[in-house]
């Protein structure tokens, strides 16, 4: 069996999905940054809306209460630290499975992610009382004092069964600061130093979604002005999810080149330009080489989460949907949704016109033919069920991917030379789930391949994020 592989990128430069930022302090631009950093999550989540698949754990709010508490009390008892929050995670039992400390100052070594599981982590985290809890052994491994005003704990809970309720989206993406300089890892949960207490975080703003054939692209903005009556030193930005349902979610991460002072009173404004760019872009397949990748269709879906406006609904529960024909979905495949399995996922054609952000199909010079057809006859291909691969988070690497792949088999008399491959999932906002052409890649002479007579081909689109 043919095995055909190509990357659909998260982070790489003018190759696919990556961000921007541009800083400024009291409205005076200092620089614009390459961010390095869509961590884990964002694959995570992607992954889990494409296919529905109870395998991925997710940050879920159903039945947790994920508000953000500030620590009002930091005390030893001798191994262990004992935090005390002014709001509680749970009143008695314990429905969260982490909770992660951001932003203390003074206390080196405190800032993390502690699970109450005892085989994850170096320090295991046990419920005291309503408000209090122990972080076990941890004593001997800081320095220092706390402040005794900065720090706030959240608490997440982790699911791995996709339930009926709409809390697993990771909407309202609000762009936010910190004073850690912690190494940026692809799994990382947090901003160590989430500067939160005694910082007014601003409105976030978002732009309409601009596109043209080469790029699709908007602008998340928020200020940040610091009332703590000392001045900050701004070492990490970030991007989480602003939502208690997805239980603030970290979406993105970088740690500055130098430190920012941002004095008492002063503000610091970020704008994330987030955008996707069509790798080799040129208007010669043949000539120029193969090109392509993620579609306006793909950053429609991530505008509509990012907007502060966002809301949960049933519906937007299917963004992305690309499983349909193999893995599972939920999706009701009734008569009157006319939905046909093969439609969704992996798909190959027999055009490779250059890729174009707005391309809607696969052959787009004739959308009505939108590649090669489901069938058993000459001209037509089997499409096995599309299968969406195991997430992997390599933190040596750091880097994110998963695999979504397809078998494609050829019953026909006549060969069939695959030109273009494309992966179609569902955009749109209710229950009237479609496919839609989520990324496309027109092939070059030298990257197309035949499926012959009675041959089977097995065609990925590998979901890879560089941190």
């Amino acid at each position: 069996m043919k095995i055909i592989r190509t990357d659909l990128n998260v982070g790489k430069t003018a190759s696919g999905l990556d961000m921007y930022c541009d800083l400024s302090l009291e409205q005076r631009h200092l620089y614009r940054m390459k961010c390095e950093s869509f961590v884990g999550n964002l694959l995570k989540w992607m992954r889990i809306q494409m296919g529905k698949t109870n395998q991925d754990d997710y940050w879920d709010g159903n039945s947790t209460r994920k508000e953000i508490s500030n620590i009002t009390s930091i005390t030893e008892s001798g191994q262990d630290i004992i935090i005390e929050l002014d709001r509680y995670h749970e009143y008695s039992s314990v429905e969260h499975d982490l909770i992660t400390i951001q932003g203390v100052l003074g206390l080196e070594g405190l800032n993390g992610v502690y699970f109450h599981d005892n085989a994850i982590g170096l320090f295991p985290l046990d419920r005291h009382s309503t408000y209090k809890y122990y972080i076990r052994g941890i004593v001997p491994h800081l320095t220092g004092v706390w402040d005794g005003t900065s720090g706030v704990s959240m608490a997440a809970k982790y699911r791995n069964t996709w339930t009926d309720r709409d809390y697993h989206l990771p909407i309202n993406w609000e762009p936010i600061i910190g004073m850690s300089n912690q190494p940026v890892k692809a799994s990382d949960l947090c901003l160590p130093g989430y500067f939160k207490r005694g910082c007014t975080q601003g409105a976030v703003s978002i732009t309409s979604l601009i596109t043209d054939q080469e790029s699709s692209k908007f602008t998340l903005s928020r200020p940040f002005t610091n009332m703590t009556g000392g001045i900050r030193q701004i070492k990490e930005i970030g991007i989480m999810s602003g939502d208690y349902r997805s239980a603030y979610m970290l979406m993105a991460r970088d740690v500055l080149g130098a430190p920012i002072s941002l004095g008492d009173t002063s503000t610091l404004s970020l704008d994330y330009e987030i955008i996707s760019m069509i790798e080799n872009f040129n208007q010669d397949t043949d000539a120029n080489g193969t090109n392509g990748g993620w579609t306006e269709s793909f950053m429609y879906i991530l505008h509509r989460i990012a907007n502060p406006g966002a809301a949960h609904n049933w519906e937007n529960e299917f963004h992305f949907t690309a499983g349909l024909g193999g893995g599972g979905t939920g999706v009701n495949f009734n008569v009157d949704r006319n939905l046909e399995g093969w439609q969704f996922g992996v798909r190959v054609g027999e055009s490779n016109k250059f890729v174009s952000m707005t391309d809607t199909s696969l052959t787009p010079e004739n959308a009505e033919v939108n590649g090669v057809p489901h069938g058993y006859g000459d001209g037509e291909l089997v499409h096995h069920g599309t299968h969406i691969g195991q997430l992997v988070v390599d933190d040596v690497a750091n880097e994110v991917y998963f695999p979504i792949e397809r078998i494609f088999e050829n019953r026909g008399a006549t060969p069939i030379t695959v030109r273009e491959i494309g992966l179609f999932g569902n955009k749109n906002n209710s229950l009237n789930i479609h496919p839609h052409l989520l990324a496309r890649k027109a092939l070059a002479p030298v990257d197309q391949f035949t499926i012959g007579a009675g041959e089977t081909a097995k065609v990925t689109f590998n979901c890879k994020a560089i941190v």
